[in-house]
C-alpha cells in the first residue's frame, strides 16, 4: 500500500512538472499565424442602438440600425511584423503601430482591442466593439485575406 502512494505521488508531482500554462503557447501560435501581409477585402461598420437603451416600444423599428460596408483597394493592407509592429497601408497613410496577441481571440493594435473572430491560413476578421454614447455603440469589423 506504501508503494502504491509512493508511485501515485510521483506521478502527480511528475504530471505537475511537465504541464505548461497554455495561454502564453496559444497566444504565440495566434500571433505566429498573423504574421505577414493582410489584404483588406471589406470594412462594415455598423451603429447600432444599445439592447438596453431600446425600450418594447421603439424594438420593432429598423431605422435604428446603420450598416455600411467599404470595399478595400489594392493599396490597403496589415503586414503583421515579428517584432510585434504591424504596418498598416491605405491610399491615404502609411503607418506602424505596436500589437499584441493577448488570447487567441483578442489582438491590441494601437491600444484598440479587436475580438479575432475568424484565423486561417487566407482569411482573418477582426472585430471592433465601441460605444459612442451611452444609447450607441460602434462596431467595425474587418475582413482581411492573403495568399499563400
Amino acid at each position: 500500500m506504501k508503494i502504491l502512494s509512493i508511485l501515485t505521488m510521483s506521478i502527480l508531482l511528475f504530471s505537475a512538472c511537465q504541464r505548461e500554462d497554455l495561454a502564453p503557447n496559444l497566444s504565440r501560435e495566434t500571433s505566429e499565424k498573423m504574421m505577414g501581409k493582410w489584404m483588406v477585402q471589406r470594412i462594415i461598420y455598423d451603429l447600432t442602438m444599445n439592447e438596453a437603451a431600446i425600450t418594447e416600444l421603439y424594438k420593432p423599428l429598423k431605422l435604428l440600425n446603420n450598416k455600411i460596408e467599404a470595399l478595400g483597394t489594392a493599396n490597403d493592407c496589415f503586414d503583421f511584423q515579428a517584432n510585434e509592429l504591424v504596418e498598416i497601408k491605405t491610399t491615404y497613410s502609411d503607418k506602424l503601430k505596436n500589437y499584441k496577441v493577448s488570447n487567441p481571440s483578442e489582438v491590441m493594435i494601437g491600444g484598440e482591442s479587436w475580438g479575432i473572430e475568424k484565423l486561417t491560413t487566407t482569411e482573418l476578421v477582426l472585430k471592433l466593439q465601441r460605444n459612442v454614447t451611452a444609447q450607441y455603440k460602434r462596431v467595425t469589423t474587418m475582413h482581411l485575406s492573403r495568399s499563400l
